[in-house]
């Protein structure tokens, strides 16, 4: 979701960083197009230049959709007679919009562009004429997401201060001999697009803050204030500072920044001369360069090349005006007298009257008028602005001067990057990455070009370069224009390196702001630049949908599918977690060695990221905490990571306990959630926390982010594998409701969970030092789980792994999921109904002038006057009650309930906190742009926490209520099940008028609630779990006897998707064989048309007798060695007692009698189920089980051995449990031969092999060096102690050797068990 963090915090850069801005960031958008290629004009009138615009826009819209314009040039120029140059003579033509909430802001730019930049009728671009190569035509856009004022249309880029106005400026500043320089009077207008904020801008190193320069630049410019938006001041700046070629705004420059009395301020004490005077001052500089320029060939450069050329210049037009200057402070002429305006240096005189005191120098003014008229062009216009300016900027700036050949784009604090198509004659620039891929997506007018493959650095290849958002970075694109193939720079920048591009017809210039990146200096420009063709990271940009969201949610399964598929292969995902699983290691030896301070600030983990991002961060951190209580992990919102470390201020996290001195990030590892990977906060965080740590990986929805883009930047060339982007490969999801980013990012979140878990449980140290839960038998079960989950998601999305639509038989929990979404539809659409009905009654009854009881009334022939007041008395309540009788009649036509309310629905979702909390997201944003008379209230809650708290006061006739229901026949949920289920009779239990609220459960439980209305039950794909077993739950529901294998379920979704010709074919070609496990019989068939779920379950079967059959082998040389370690910890732990589940299922007398306590296959209520694990623990911790202890079966009462509860019973445990350790003391006793109160290594090696003569000693070692935990190589006896009763399945897993798929990665292989919990039975 990228609209609800667009607003964040700009963070205080690393000290090498240049301009850090502390103040909040507009997060808007900038994109452009330039057409080098005329045919995109002339071939279809540019409608093709328009798509990639458009779309364009479309994709920078997620940053922000308010308003947004685009401005183009158009070249009106007539050719000059005289043999004077061919100066371009061009005029802006501007479009902007203000998006209503429910229109699509790029087709709103579209449309306004055509009407204002096309001919009237035939939609073509004006200007464009077949063969014109002289004039390259350009688009340059912004989107807007406003924060410091409303949407206006003022308020909308591209941003102009001064309007178009004449000026008379000198051109042209070539070094060709045969151009020669002369004046022109032309109109002249800048633009700028900026997405950022401007806070503070510096002149004689004082800084002024925003108002103080929007007030000044009124005075400046002698233009009124447009709009209040601060970019609008940055475009007031652009005009004061562009000057090259004109000595009035020359002059004005010097006034304004290069005198040292230049300040800024808004209401200026010394007045500023006007702009009628600055022309009268600019005349007599443009006499003395007159008189000169014959004697350097008439050329400008000549003489800007000159040190010498332009001391005379100075020094001829100082000498000039010093007399009359001097005059007018002698004379002391008054200002307001007509000889003194009648001198130009009057003006001057009234702002440096002060030299005398220290103020400014005449000579000064002059010399900086001349070099500001040399040099100030359109680079060093955005070079002056950016190094004086404090605040972040994404920046494209423009002229009317130079349009027609170069352009400039920065960015600093805000990303901007630029593609080059040279094929397409194309560039594309933007804010977003995926934005300027749009021109992927189309082909070239006319054929693309044959390019030049002779021309030095040229490439035919589409590729992007990203500039330098956190040092700053200007980037100059600059292209011919009739025959000047070198570009226009001033002096101040001819030592810049020029590359040459898209087959020489483009300069580019690059100058980094930073003092201390010398990488990109360094480095060449091909090897910053991305390929967009042929490379496997770059998704291209989603085609156009009618129901995004709905493509997203059947999409779910292949995405699923696919990241689980990539990770069992080498690829990115790998190679990232390769270099991550390095990373781990280095901070668990730290920590296991001591050599990090570790306390209660201390953070081992962080994660971060925004909205849905952070809530599937959070439940990562959850489990992960839970699986290694000894480790510190963190989870912090982007926002405040940026609030506490990334302000000069901090911003205090009121109601959190984390600040600046309860969290030390020292080194910790750093994982960021973003989906989008553009998103402000968690961008800003990349940057941020590089200062604090190198171990920072992010999880996004491509390698090509910007996010990415950052962590590249952090490779060390020293490092072979350094990646640091784990990617779902999902790409751009437009759909602001987002589905399948979430399930995505959570699969690859549940990848990275197994595979830190592999790394710390796989070693012995790091398991002591994290204090580790987890076990590699869980790992194995967890994988398990994993792999199956895609099975399940086919069902509830109705599309398989590879993205094919299943056929509706194999879709009945969809189909289920779908009845109920429009059942609650129409309860939504009700009043949008009864709406309509009630004004078509009203048209129609009024119209003729019968209404419905009149009508009848007449028709019957009651004419009398008292059947005349009665019938209208009815008609008039029928017209007041109308629309609540149309819901009435809607609800009895659909069988809904009457005694709904009869106003707007509330929903109400409650589920764990991330998954109720995504809900909330997808279903309000869906519903964000409908009508009131049509919206939805949605809340969420934990209904095992605070839903009941929270919400139910706001449950009445007619809410909506789903909740997910955790499966409570695992002992692990049996409690959980119980409070959602309370939670949700308690809301269904509050009831007017005999009706209440509809509540809708979602789980794998097949007991309804009884106060629910409905409740979906979701197969289950898994193996029973071995708690299940005990309670003899029956396994999922397959029909014994019939042969149904995976060929029957995926040759029936196969034929599904053939053509008629296929089918035709497959049947003359097909032969039937019993090896294919197809049961022709129509009993099968119906089968499987009837029970999806049931061909599901045995296609899973298949499966895991396959993977039992091929790991055989494996297994039974695996198990050689555990049968004879199982018998030598039977030995050590045969008196042990402590209570365990796991203990308890390994005693064969519990086992018989939990057999007998099995529930019915029709009740597995919450209730039921609490009472038997209850029994189950009180049985295990007592040690016995009694014949009528717990619940009988179907509703039996519940007889409880008081006995066990006796203190006699207590007193006997006790004395057991004594027993046992005083016979562990002997065996220890008898280990320890030195009788040195410990046990050694070679001691306890010896021992183990004398147990069990087939243990190798390499095997005994390892289980000593795992129970060592103070690793002093030695035993004490509460070590042995501790050994003895670890379960034998957790030592077990010491012993294994890590597993390799077939690839040779490192991997954690699924469970093989018939049922979890298997191996505790043996």
């Amino acid at each position: 979701a990228l609209s609800t963090d667009l607003l964040g915090l700009v963070p205080q850069y690393h000290p090498s960083s240049f301009g850090a801005s502390t103040a909040t960031a507009l997060f808007c958008g900038n994109f452009g197009v330039i057409l080098l290629n005329s045919n995109w004009l002339t071939e279809d009138g540019g409608k093709t230049a328009l798509d990639v615009m458009e779309k364009m826009v479309n994709i920078t819209m997620m940053r922000g959709a308010q308003c947004g314009g685009v401005v183009t040039f158009e070249d009106n120029h007539k050719p000059p007679g005289g043999g004077q140059p061919d100066m371009p003579q061009l005029t802006a033509v501007r479009s902007r919009v203000v998006n209503s909430k429910r229109s699509d802001l790029s087709k709103g730019i579209r449309r306004q562009v055509v009407k204002d930049a096309c001919t009237p009728f035939t939609g073509r671009l004006r200007g464009a004429k077949k063969g014109d190569e002289s004039f390259v035509r350009g688009f340059f856009g912004h989107t807007r997401f406003a924060t410091t004022s409303k949407v206006t249309f003022d308020g909308c880029h591209p941003h102009r201060w001064t309007p178009r106005s004449k000026c008379r400026v000198y051109y042209p500043f070539s070094s060709k001999p045969t151009q020669k320089a002369s004046k022109h009077v032309i109109y002249v207008e800048n633009f700028i697009t900026h997405n950022g904020d401007l806070d503070f801008y510096e002149i004689n190193g004082k800084n002024f803050d925003l108002g103080a320069i929007q007030s000044w630049l009124v005075h400046a410019t002698g233009a009124k204030m447009p709009t209040t938006v601060d970019s609008c001041a940055i475009a007031g700046l652009v005009d004061l500072l562009r000057t090259q070629g004109c000595f009035a705004r020359s002059a004005r420059y010097a006034v304004s920044f290069g005198l040292s009395t230049s300040k800024i301020e808004a209401n200026p004490v010394v007045p500023l001369p006007t702009g009628h005077e600055y022309a009268r001052l600019g005349l007599l500089f443009e006499q003395e360069l007159d008189e000169m320029l014959p004697s350097y060939n008439d050329s400008l450069d000549d003489i800007a090349t000159s040190i010498e050329a332009r001391a005379e210049l100075v020094k001829r037009v100082y000498q000039k005006i010093l007399p009359e200057f001097e005059e007018v402070k002698d004379n002391m002429v008054a200002e307001d007298s007509p000889e003194a305006w009648s001198r130009p240096y009057v003006a001057l005189a009234r702002f440096i009257e002060d030299e005398e005191l220290g103020g400014a120098s005449l000579r000064k003014f002059v010399a900086v008028t001349v070099d500001a008229f040399f040099d100030n062009d359109l680079l060093q216009t955005t070079k002056l602005f950016l190094a004086n300016a404090k605040g972040s900027f994404g920046l494209m700036v423009s002229s009317s001067l130079d349009a027609h050949k170069q352009v400039c784009v920065a960015a600093r604090g805000q990303s901007a990057s630029i593609a080059f198509y040279p094929r397409m004659g194309l560039i594309c620039y933007g804010s977003e990455q995926a934005a300027v891929k749009a021109g992927l997506n189309y082909s070239t007018p006319g054929g693309d070009l044959a390019l030049d493959s002779s021309t030095r650095g040229s490439c035919e290849e589409t590729r992007r370069l990203d500039l330098d958002d956190l040092g700053g970075e200007i980037c100059l694109l600059d292209w011919h224009y009739k025959g000047e193939e070198e570009p226009m720079i001033s002096v101040p920048n001819r030592g810049l390196k020029i590359h040459k591009l898209m087959s020489g017809k483009l300069n580019l210039a690059i100058i980094s702001q930073s003092k201390a990146n010398k990488d990109n200096k360094a480095k060449m420009l091909h090897h910053r630049m991305t390929p967009l063709e042929n490379n496997e990271w770059i998704k291209p940009l989603p085609v156009e949908l009618d129901d995004p969201v709905g493509y997203d949610i059947g999409d779910i399964p292949r995405a699923c599918n696919a990241i689980q598929s990539d990770w069992q292969e080498i690829g990115l995902n790998r190679l990232t977690a390769w270099n991550f699983s390095r990373a781990v290691e280095r901070r668990m030896k730290a920590i296991s060695d001591g050599v990090v301070d570790r306390h209660a600030k201390s953070v081992d983990i962080l994660l971060t990221g925004c909205e849905v991002s952070l809530w599937m961060a959070e439940q990562f951190a959850s489990d992960l905490q839970k699986a290694f209580p000894k480790l510190f992990i963190r989870t912090a919102s982007s926002n405040k990571l940026l609030g506490l470390y990334g302000q000069g201020l901090s911003v205090p996290c009121i109601g959190f306990p984390m600040s600046e001195k309860t969290w030390e990030l020292d080194e910790p590892l750093v994982i960021i959630v973003s989906h989008s990977g553009g998103t402000f906060s968690p961008l800003a965080c990349s940057n941020l926390l590089q200062s604090m740590t190198r171990n920072i990986f992010v999880v996004t929805s491509e390698w090509d982010t910007l996010v990415s883009k950052q962590l590249r930047q952090l490779f060390d060339d020293k490092e072979i594998i350094s990646s640091r982007i784990f990617s779902t490969d999902i790409g751009v999801r437009p759909a602001e409701a987002c589905s399948v980013s979430v399930a995505a990012t959570h699969q690859l979140l549940t990848n990275i969970f197994e595979h830190l878990c592999g790394v710390i449980v796989g070693n012995s140290n790091f398991r002591h030092a994290s204090g580790a839960i987890i076990t590699e038998n869980d790992l194995k079960t967890l994988e398990k789980l994993n792999r199956m989950n895609v099975g399940a998601l086919e069902e509830i999305c109705g599309s398989d792994r590879h993205g094919l639509r299943l056929p509706k038989e194999f879709c009945g929990e969809e189909k289920e999921l779908r009845n109920l979404g429009d059942r609650w539809a129409e309860h939504v659409l009700e009043g949008t109904k009864a709406y309509i009905m009630s004004f078509i009654y009203i048209v129609v009854t009024v119209t003729i002038g019968y209404p419905l009881i009149s009508g009848i009334a007449t028709a019957a022939g009651l004419t009398t006057d008292w059947a005349f007041y009665i019938t209208r008395f009815v008609d008039s309540l029928i017209y007041f009650w109308l629309p609540q009788i149309n819901i009435l009649i809607l609800r009895l036509l659909q069988g809904r309930p009457l005694r709904h309310r009869m106003t707007a629905r509330t929903v109400c979702i409650g589920d764990c906190p991330w998954v109720a909390q995504a809900g909330e997201a997808f279903l309000s944003k869906l519903f964000a742009c409908s009508y009131s008379i049509a919206g939805l209230n949605v809340i969420s809650g934990n209904p095992a926490d605070h839903l009941v708290h929270r919400h139910t006061h706001r449950i009445c006739r007619g809410s909506l209520m789903v909740c997910g229901r955790p499966d409570g026949r695992l002992s692990a949920l049996t409690s959980l099940e119980a409070t959602v289920c309370l939670s949700v009779n308690q809301a269904s239990s509050i009831q007017s008028l005999g009706s209440t609220c509809e509540s809708v459960t979602i789980g794998h439980n097949p007991y309804k609630l009884p106060l629910s209305f409905r409740g979906i039950f979701l197969d289950s794909h898994r193996p029973n779990f071995l708690c299940e077993t005990m309670l003899k739950v029956p396994d999922r529901p397959i029909t014994s006897g019939s042969v149904f294998s995976k060929n029957l379920l995926m040759q029936g979704v196969e034929r599904h998707h053939r053509t008629p010709s296929m089918r035709k074919t497959s049947r003359k070609t097909s032969t039937t064989s019993p090896d294919m496990g197809w049961d022709n019989t129509s009993a099968v068939k119906e089968e499987a048309l009837k029970r999806p779920h049931v061909a599901r379950r045995r296609m899973e079967l298949n499966e895991d007798a396959v993977s039992a059959a091929a790991s055989s082998s494996a297994n039974r040389l695996r198990s050689r060695g555990s049968l004879s370690i199982r018998g030598s910890i039977k030995q050590l732990s045969k008196s042990s007692r402590h209570f365990s589940i796991k203990n308890a299922f390994m005693d064969k007398a519990s086992r018989d009698d939990m057999a007998n306590l099995s529930l019915s296959q029709h009740d597995f209520s919450s209730h039921s189920l609490l009472g038997q694990y209850t029994d189950m623990k009180k049985g295990s911790a007592h040690g016995k089980q009694n014949d009528d202890m717990g619940l009988t079966r179907m509703g039996g009462k519940a007889r409880v051995d008081q006995g066990s509860h006796t203190v006699q019973g207590v007193l006997a445990d006790l004395m057991k449990e004594k027993a046992g350790t005083a016979k562990l003391r002997r065996l220890f006793d008898e280990i320890d031969t030195d009788g040195s109160g410990t046990i050694d290594e070679d001691e306890f090696v010896l021992a183990m092999k004398k147990s069990d003569p087939t243990m190798s000693e390499q095997d005994a070692r390892k289980i000593f060096h795992e129970a060592d935990t103070d690793r002093n190589g030695q035993f004490t006896f509460d070590e042995f102690l501790t050994l003895a009763k670890t379960p034998e399945a957790d030592l077990m897993s010491t012993l294994q050797q890590k597993d390799r798929n077939r690839a040779g990665l490192s991997t954690i292989m699924p469970s093989e068990e018939s049922y979890f919990g298997e191996e505790f039975r043996k």
